[in-house]
């Protein structure tokens, strides 16, 4: 009987690393091309990785790289009124709530961030991930990420917390990052109160269940094709170039370059920026001027000086510590306004077809419009208050381009007036009005809610987030039109060009302004204009009763002149104010409101009157016009 042969297995090297062996991760397969191809892989892997991180921290705070100390002590803070949390991700620079696309790019962002090191440590083994962790610490700057992804890659890589199944290994390693997750997000709990509608809720909330669905599925992706390839190396590259370039190219598709640059601008330099204010607390600032004071003082009785002037009770050496406070804040703001023109420049220069040009073109104008409010600057209170009514000389050409380059704009609203006060303090009148006659289109005056109900994906307009009311700045423009028809108009001679100029030449929040209108009464009192100054000579009156007195005065003198109107919605809205619970002195000014509607109901101040009468009587018919 003929015994057969055992088969033998087959000599050499290569034969046997193709033998159908399961390997355990990367690092089981001994030879020398796999060992550089696994080694050469995970260099890509982990550069990518960190140009992702890059690119997070960048989309965070629209600067690449920062390692200065506050960058990372900041977000490491978990404690206190200011504690950054995951919402400031999704809401700044960039709100999901403006631009929904962006809470996708963030929720595969953290998707990304998440998966790879647990990916890594699963099939290259656990120090190989500590480098991808500190990653994200050092260029991600989310410190308790890092610090939550080290124990993530613990649970599923390292004995005995291990699984065979790996899969299951990754899903357990994602257990520290769900924890994060909810810890990282209890700072705004208010944001997903109950109050806010389940639109908003959805908005903040899908991030970052996007970021634990796209990491779950990352995971299952490089397991199975780790496991078709028999743990060879090039499982985890190929997802990580994927899940790379994703998110980028949907930034730049539906997000944009443009917009994080503006929105940056945005936050730092527009209206609701804290530098620019319109009333903000000044305490920290004299705080600031004082302590620098005394550190330059050359010995200790200069800083004695310093102190005794601050708190003295002599009237004089109070008002020489309000001038250099004063000095000092409106040098601070002077640095705001360089700092904000140079940015806004620079984006000028850098986006040429950027949607985001008009805002722009506003926050730059608007910066170089800011004052500082001397008169209302009271020590005792340390409130310090802004202004932008009065345009600067430098704002012109600005106010020019946004007004003839973009007319579809809503803020053109604000440049037409702008530029029509610019020309009328030039002594071009005829400029002033052909501005103010200018035609724009019906988008560029309406109203534009920040928030409101709106499809869930529907990016909102760009201006929307400045907030402006388009209806101040035409009750302006026709204001400021009506007054230069009924004194002259383009027929105007020179003498009523020139009361025309002077007072558009006076800037209402500095000293003397009252003072320099009586002046100018005095000067042109043969003139159309006179009415007016008197009239706006007696609504500045600091006194409320003296203040009503005088405009009373002025309805007897003036009856049938342009400033009677003027004169008869100052004095009807004072008695409202002064009202109360006086119920003779509210229907005094309700009538007088009514009386403006019915003879001057075609002006500016006529349909102020009829919008005030909507809001004091809202269930009131509005009073029916003479002749209509």
């Amino acid at each position: 009987m003929t015994q057969l042969a055992t088969p033998t297995p087959l000599s050499g090297g290569a034969a046997a690393l193709d033998a159908p062996v399961e390997r355990p991760d990367v690092w089981a397969w001994t030879g020398a091309k796999y060992r550089v191809r696994a080694v050469l892989l995970l260099v890509l892997n982990f550069t990518l990785y960190c140009g992702l991180c890059v690119f997070t921290h960048w989309l965070h705070v629209g600067q690449a790289f920062d390692f200065s100390f506050e960058s990372y002590a900041e977000p490491f803070r978990f404690w206190g009124p200011n504690t950054l949390n995951l919402y400031d991700f999704i809401l700044y620079p960039i709100s999901v709530e403006q631009t929904p696309m962006h809470g996708v790019v963030i929720g595969l962002l953290i998707a990304t961030v998440v998966a790879i090191p647990i990916a890594v440590a699963i099939l290259y083994r656990f120090p190989c991930s500590l480098p991808f962790t500190l990653a994200v610490f050092v260029l991600g700057h989310l410190p308790w990420l890092a610090v939550t992804l080290t124990s993530s890659c613990i649970l599923a890589s390292v004995r005995p917390f291990r699984l065979r199944f790996r899969y299951g290994a990754a899903l357990v390693g994602l257990l520290p990052v769900l924890l994060y997750l909810f810890l990282a997000t209890r700072g705004a709990s208010d944001l997903l109160s109950a109050s806010i509608s389940p639109e908003r809720k959805l908005l903040l909330a899908g991030p970052w269940i996007l970021a634990i669905l796209g990491a779950c599925t990352m995971l299952a992706i490089i397991l199975l094709i780790a496991q078709s390839l028999n743990c060879r190396p090039g499982s985890v590259a190929p997802v990580m170039g994927v899940m790379f370039a994703l998110p980028v190219t949907l930034f730049h598709a539906y997000v944009g370059f443009d917009e994080l640059a503006y929105r940056a601008i945005e936050i730092e330099y527009g209206p609701r920026a804290r530098r620019f204010e319109p009333v903000q607390d000044a305490t920290d600032a004299i705080f600031t001027y004082f302590r620098e004071r005394m550190d330059r003082g050359a010995d200790r009785g200069a800083r004695r000086a310093v102190l005794l002037a601050l708190w003295s009770e002599r009237p004089e050496q109070q008002a020489a510590v309000k001038h250099r406070v004063t000095n000092y804040l409106r040098v601070q703001l002077l640095r705001d306004r360089q700092a904000a023109y140079d940015a806004c420049k620079q984006f000028l220069e850098t986006h040429l077809a950027s949607r985001f040009i008009p805002n722009v073109l506003y926050i730059q104008a608007r910066v170089l419009d800011t004052r500082l409010d001397e008169l209302r600057f009271q020590g005792e209170d340390a409130k310090r208050e802004l202004y932008t009514d009065f345009p600067h000389v430098q704002s012109e050409p600005i106010w020019s381009t946004l007004l003839t380059r973009y007319p579809q704009s809503p803020l053109a609203v604000a440049a037409r007036l702008r530029l029509a006060q610019h020309r009328l303090r030039q002594g071009d009148v005829g400029g002033a009005l052909t501005v103010l006659n200018m035609e724009l289109p019906p988008e560029a005056q309406r109203r534009l809610p920040a928030r409101g109900p709106r499809p869930l994906l529907v990016t909102v307009s760009p201006e929307s987030t400045l907030e402006i009311e388009p209806d101040a700045f035409i009750f302006e423009s026709e204001r400021l039109r009506e007054l230069i028809l009924a004194n002259g108009g383009l027929d105007a001679p020179e003498r009523d060009r020139e009361a025309l100029q002077a007072l558009a030449s006076l800037d209402p929040h500095r000293a003397g302004y009252r003072d320099q209108l009586a002046r100018l009464a005095a000067a042109y009192a043969d003139r159309p204009l006179h009415d007016n100054l008197v009239v706006r000579w007696a609504s500045h009156a600091e006194d409320r009763r003296l203040r009503a007195e005088l405009l009373a005065a002025c309805l007897e003198r003036f009856d049938g002149g342009d400033a009677y109107a003027e004169a008869l919605f100052q004095l009807a809205d004072l008695d409202v104010q002064r009202a109360g619970g006086d119920a003779a002195l509210r229907e005094a000014g309700i009538a007088r409101l009514n009386e403006l509607v019915s003879r001057f109901g075609e002006t500016c101040w006529g349909r102020l009157a009829a919008e005030r009468l909507t809001m004091l009587m809202p269930r009131t018919a509005t009073p029916v016009r003479e002749g209509g």
